[in-house]
């Protein structure tokens, strides 16, 4: 428990501390442009079952539309907070509703001049509803009972993140992944995002 705590505690103040030293060093903070994002979010990699023949998802089409910052830390390292929101949708045949908001935050290493460098965390807000009774599904040998919920909850969920990043012109392409329960091999799973955004440069006339 200690290092779960130690190692989010890390995460939160890598932006912090880095802002900090540009302003003991007498640098000004600046945004340099605004990311505008859209994407496709394919949740629990290997966990779901998609099929009567007990396949597992490999990949989904999940839109999600965002906005970020780019902040030029020192050398070649940036700061990239940025909010997600994967559309609200229906799981299958499930008649449960998702909806999805994503606060992140990235360090960035500009590693070279078309290529960004990211690792960083994320905290997920999920709404969740349903009309409550259950599911029967087939699983390859048998059949497995699920319950839909019958109310609506929210939980939150903190995930360790990792990306790369092809740049072209104003553009970003970009593969980001989230690894849930980063301690614990029992509970770990990991979702994917495909993405592009448009940097907007608000300063250039």
């Amino acid at each position: 428990m200690c290092q779960k705590i130690l190692f989010l505690f890390i995460l939160f103040t890598i932006p912090f501390g880095a802002s900090a030293q540009l302003k003991s060093n007498g640098s000004k903070i600046n945004i340099s442009r605004i990311g505008f994002n859209i994407g496709s979010l394919t949740e629990f990699v290997g966990k779901v079952q998609v099929n009567s023949s007990g396949d597992t998802r490999k990949f989904d089409f999940n839109p999600a539309i965002g906005s970020s910052l780019l902040i030029p830390l020192q050398d070649k390292f940036e700061l990239l907070p940025e909010i997600n929101w994967v559309l609200p949708r229906k799981t299958g045949q499930d008649k449960v509703y998702k909806n999805l908001l994503m606060f992140r935050a990235d360090i960035g290493y500009k590693w070279l001049e078309w290529l960004r460098l990211r690792a960083g965390t994320s905290v997920m807000l999920l709404n969740t509803h349903g009309s409550g009774g259950k599911v029967s599904r087939d699983n390859g040998n048998g059949q497995t009972t699920f319950y839909r919920p019958d109310s609506n909850s929210s939980s939150f969920n903190n995930t360790f993140d990792l990306g790369v990043e092809a740049l072209y012109d104003d553009w970003g392409f970009r593969l980001q992944t989230y690894t849930y329960s980063l301690f614990d091999a029992k509970r770990r799973q990991h979702s994917y995002m495909l993405m592009a955004t448009y940097y907007w440069d608000y300063k250039k006339k």
